[in-house]
């Protein structure tokens, strides 16, 4: 399925805007009496650029979360903004759709104008998913195994390779919102990991096809920083096994200190 993209120099621009409009949002509807319609969209109506604006309709881990959406095609940039308890975080997220929106415009064609009010209603991950969620738009999960779930995961349906899903995770602190920029968590696919909260793992799995084969197994491991005048436990993940095939040859990798080691090689031979 082919997908639109906008030339280069008008994606810069749409970040730029975006990126200037959390400056505006973080002021907006502050000492202003509006109705009840107003106030849901006042942040909205604070500038004019053209995008569709999309609000859900249910709260998500206690947060109202409302949307500036930039479509091309079935994607598009989004600006995110989580409200919870008067405090709020705004996010830039490129590529993002919502499961619904992909499936209004690949099924029945439908672009919606520009400056479109939509409410939608969230579909929550399964009791099921763990994890990860096949099609909810963004959840909150606890994947680093640290007892909280508050790590806040973009879904970019469709997004990873041969037609899953991938995935954005950022960690929610009390004032920001922060990519997590590390492996795993930037190499997440549904389909494509697992997650052992016994181990504190996850495995990653990439294929390229049949004969070159990468299976990376990270695990959380626990270090101490300090929190002004006193120190908290946080974990890092670190790469503590690796499988590789390519082409007719296998190789194992295990860690040992500072180093993987290879601790074993040999002609692949698949099974037939």
């Amino acid at each position: 399925m082919k997908i639109l993209q906008s030339n280069c120099k008008k994606q810069r621009n749409i970040r730029m805007i975006l990126l200037g409009l959390m400056l505006v949002f973080s002021i907006s509807c502050q000492d202003r009496t509006t109705s009840r319609q107003q106030s849901d969209y006042c942040d909205f109506e604070s500038f004019s650029q053209p995008c569709v604006f999309i609000k859900y309709k249910q709260p998500v881990n206690g947060y109202t979360v409302k949307i500036m959406w930039f479509q091309y095609g079935e994607i598009g940039n989004a600006l995110f903004r989580l409200e919870k308890n008067g405090k709020v975080h705004y996010l830039f997220v490129e590529k993002w759709n919502d499961k619904f929106l992909y499936d209004k415009y690949c099924n029945d064609n439908i672009k919606y104008p520009n400056d479109t009010i939509i409410e939608l209603n969230y579909i929550p991950k399964l009791d099921s998913e763990k994890y990860l969620s096949d099609n909810s738009p963004f959840f909150f999960s606890d994947i680093d195994f640290d007892g909280r779930k508050d790590e806040f995961i973009i879904n970019r349906f469709k997004g990873g390779s041969k037609g899953s899903n991938a995935y954005d995770v950022y960690k929610v602190g009390k004032n920001e919102i922060t990519l997590m920029s590390e492996s795993p968590f930037t190499e997440l696919e549904n389909g494509h990991c697992e997650f052992s909260s016994i181990n504190k793992t996850v495995t990653i799995h990439k294929h390229d096809g049949a004969y070159h084969y990468i299976r990376n197994t990270y695990q959380a491991k626990q270090y101490e920083i300090m929190n002004w005048d006193k120190p908290i436990t946080q974990y890092k993940f670190e790469l503590i096994n690796s499988y590789i095939i390519n082409n007719d040859e296998y190789k194992k990798y295990n860690r040992t200190g500072e180093k993987l080691q290879l601790i074993e090689k040999g002609q692949y031979k698949p099974n037939l």
